[in-house]
């Protein structure tokens, strides 16, 4: 009785170990969003709250960056003399850095249960001198996590 007792145990110990690596190895849902002058466009407008990965195509001419950020309403956000949003005002989940036309870079963010924005917060300096600010020109947009 004894024998089977302990069999039995490490029988479950091991199907526990197995399940614990199965869900590491498990990768987070995706969301694809479509950047290009001046729009963000995801694939759905939500999400599974958790872990999801984030994979953003530059499908611009110019570079383009992603923050995702809590919050329902992009003009809400507090901006900076150039139209961008003042990054430190904001609680920021997170960031895909700047990155070329044609390019496709993805992040992983932890979204709680809420309304998130999403934005390229690039300022470019035009030939004529003037600050193009691509959030101010309306390159975001929101999702849900539920």
């Amino acid at each position: 009785m004894r024998v089977r007792f302990k069999v039995f145990v490490a029988l479950v110990a091991g199907v526990m170990a197995f399940a614990t690596v199965a869900a590491a190895g498990a990768s987070a849902p995706k969301l694809k969003v479509r950047l290009i002058e001046y729009k963000v466009t995801p694939a759905r407008d939500f999400v599974a709250a958790g872990k999801t990965t984030v994979v953003a195509k530059n499908a611009g001419s110019t570079e383009h960056e992603l923050y995702v950020v809590r919050g329902d309403d992009p003009a809400a956000l507090p901006t900076k003399a150039d139209g961008s949003v003042d990054e430190k005002q904001v609680d920021v989940i997170g960031e895909i850095h700047k990155f070329k036309p044609g390019k496709t870079e993805s992040k992983v963010f932890k979204l709680s249960p809420g309304s998130y924005i999403l934005f390229c917060n690039i300022v470019q300096k035009e030939k004529d001198g003037t600050l193009e600010s691509h959030f101010k020109e309306g390159m975001h947009t929101t999702i849900e996590a539920s």
